[in-house]
């Protein structure tokens, strides 16, 4: 089950959060806030926010490109794009540059991104990787390397049977075709 990946979504979830947050949050937690963004909406729309792909790595789940964005990896457009919203990482701390433009983000995303901000901003980062682990059936310890995890995965665990799963699994593939093709335009 494969996603497209939106940076200008991927930036705006982003800036949103950071913004709930006044302009800066440490990667950790911005990283939980996001990808259990990311995964209630899979659950509840059969869509994500940013169309990232989700990985285990040692702290808990993420989404890769965003990571690696905040880790100064991906080189290009994307990477334009990020530079121009966000200051360079100084340690664990992703901050503002400017405001993003939130308008590819829809009134039930911003929601679901304010959710995940208000259930992790106050809880301390070994108490967060902690309890992501214990109620987040899909995370694997990948030890200090990184795997991916399945979408199947999750909805799964999200109490979707198999046929349910093949049904969105096709819709997915009709609507990321649809994404790319307007993207090429």
């Amino acid at each position: 089950m494969n996603f497209v990946f939106d940076i200008r979504k991927a930036v705006a979830a982003t800036g949103y959060v950071c913004g709930l947050n006044g302009g800066s949050l440490d990667v950790l937690h911005l990283m939980k806030m996001l990808y259990w963004a990311d995964r209630t909406a899979l659950l509840n729309w059969q869509r994500t926010v940013t169309g990232d792909k989700f990985y285990s790595m040692k702290n808990g789940p993420i989404l890769s490109r965003i990571y690696d964005l905040m880790c100064g990896k991906i080189p290009g457009p994307d990477r334009s794009l990020w530079t121009a919203i966000f200051n360079q990482r100084e340690g664990n701390v992703i901050s503002l540059r400017t405001e993003p433009d939130h308008g590819p983000l829809s009134r039930r995303e911003m929601a679901v991104l304010e959710e995940a901000f208000t259930k992790f901003r106050d809880v301390p980062a070994g108490k967060l990787v902690s309890f992501l682990h214990n109620v987040l059936p899909e995370w694997k310890d990948p030890g200090d390397s990184s795997a991916p995890i399945d979408p199947r995965e999750i909805l799964s665990a999200g109490g979707f049977n198999e046929q349910q799963i093949s049904d969105i699994e096709e819709d997915l593939s009709l609507f990321c075709s649809a994404k790319v093709a307007l993207q090429a335009v």
